[in-house]
């Protein structure tokens, strides 16, 4: 009976030496709990940040929570945040973040309650574009313009700087009625018309950049000048000429078929000799292109003439000199003969004047305006 007496008072004494040290205890931790359990709101979940020129898009989905109200997103250490308002409607939520330096960052996103409570912190990393990238970029090249009687251009294009982003040119003109337009052509594509350009003008081009699929923002290069256009000599017919040794592969009007591989051949009459072209509509000239012939002649034939000239006329009677030039006959490729003075006509008349045979091979002839 003793031995019991003495084992309850020894397990009371037990019992109230652990309430008294989980009291204790409780004192301690009390200011760190918090009554009924802690709550976080709904955390940001699927977040994304889309690049843009020195600013960055930040999205996320709104996810279950009902009460979340507001979200505040971290960047720079904690250094730098801005406060988000969250809709009662809609599924994703998103804000632009601008006056960002070229670098990528590390976002750090909370949500908030209507009782103030948070979320667990969502990081998501994403960075902005500027200066540096810019500065890499390239214009898309046009390699040629070419123009047709009724006004349409055709735009040869060059390589794209694809690797940098490039995905389209922009061209901007003015069309028929006088008013500025802009046109896109995506990069995969070589050429690229346009068919209400204001005749005797020219165009402006430059390239379009994203940096990445998600990209915000376009980049773009400087614009360009698009130059004097060649003149599409489908348009032009041969009306007459001072001789040709024979039809076919020796006819005066192969130096109109786009080809220097094909030749004009004289017959034995002696210098000069000429061809006269009737381009189709009247154009304003700036420079003529000549090339000897690489018929038979896989090297070149250098009985190309020595001395040239060129005539111009709006009405196939009266004509305007545009100078006497000398032609290298022993070289491959266009020469290119310049107008200064910009002159305006529909027919064109060629005339070699000298060469080192009495007779004459020529290749092509093409000319270069608006």
């Amino acid at each position: 009976m003793m031995k019991k007496i003495l084992y309850n008072v020894m397990l009371l004494f037990i019992i109230t030496t652990v309430l008294s040290a989980c009291t204790k205890m409780d004192d301690t931790y009390k200011e760190f709990v918090v009554p009924g359990g802690l709550v976080y709101a709904g955390k940001a979940t699927s977040p994304r940040v889309y690049p843009g020129l020195n600013r960055v898009k930040v999205t996320w989905l709104r996810g279950a929570d009902p009460d979340v109200v507001k979200a505040k997103i971290f960047w720079n250490n904690f250094m730098d945040s801005v406060v988000v308002a969250i809709p009662p409607i809609g599924d994703t939520i998103g804000v632009i973040i601008d006056h960002l330096a070229e670098r990528s960052y590390s976002f750090v996103i909370r949500t908030y309650n209507t009782r103030g409570n948070s979320s667990i912190p969502v990081e998501v990393v994403g960075g902005a574009y500027g200066e540096n990238y810019q500065s890499q970029l390239l214009t898309r090249p046009v390699n040629s313009t070419l123009v047709d009687a009724k006004g349409k251009i055709i735009i040869n294009w060059g390589s794209a700087d694809i690797s940098n982003g490039a995905f389209a040119s922009e061209v901007k003109y003015l069309d028929v009625n006088g008013n500025v337009k802009i046109k896109s052509f995506p990069t995969n594509l070589p050429t690229s018309e346009i068919t209400d350009i204001k005749p005797r003008t020219g165009y402006q081009f430059r390239t379009m950049f994203k940096p990445d699929s998600l990209s915000i923002d376009n980049f773009y290069t400087g614009y360009s000048e698009s130059g004097f256009f060649n003149f599409d000599k489908k348009d032009w017919s041969v009306i007459s000429y001072s001789d040709q040794y024979s039809d076919g592969s020796n006819a005066a009007k192969n130096v109109i078929d786009g080809t220097d591989a094909t030749r004009w051949h004289t017959n034995g009459s002696p210098y000069p000799h000429y061809v006269t072209i009737d381009m189709g509509v009247v154009r304003t000239i700036s420079r003529f292109g000549v090339w000897r012939t690489l018929f038979d002649t896989p090297n070149g034939d250098d009985r190309a003439p020595t001395r040239i000239q060129f005539l111009l006329s709006t009405d196939n009677q009266n004509w305007t000199s545009l100078g006497e030039f000398n032609f290298n006959n022993l070289i491959n490729g266009e020469q290119i003969f310049q107008m200064p003075s910009a002159p305006v006509g529909r027919y064109l008349k060629f005339v070699g004047l000298a060469g080192n045979n009495q007779y004459m091979t020529l290749g092509e002839i093409s000319a270069y305006g608006f």
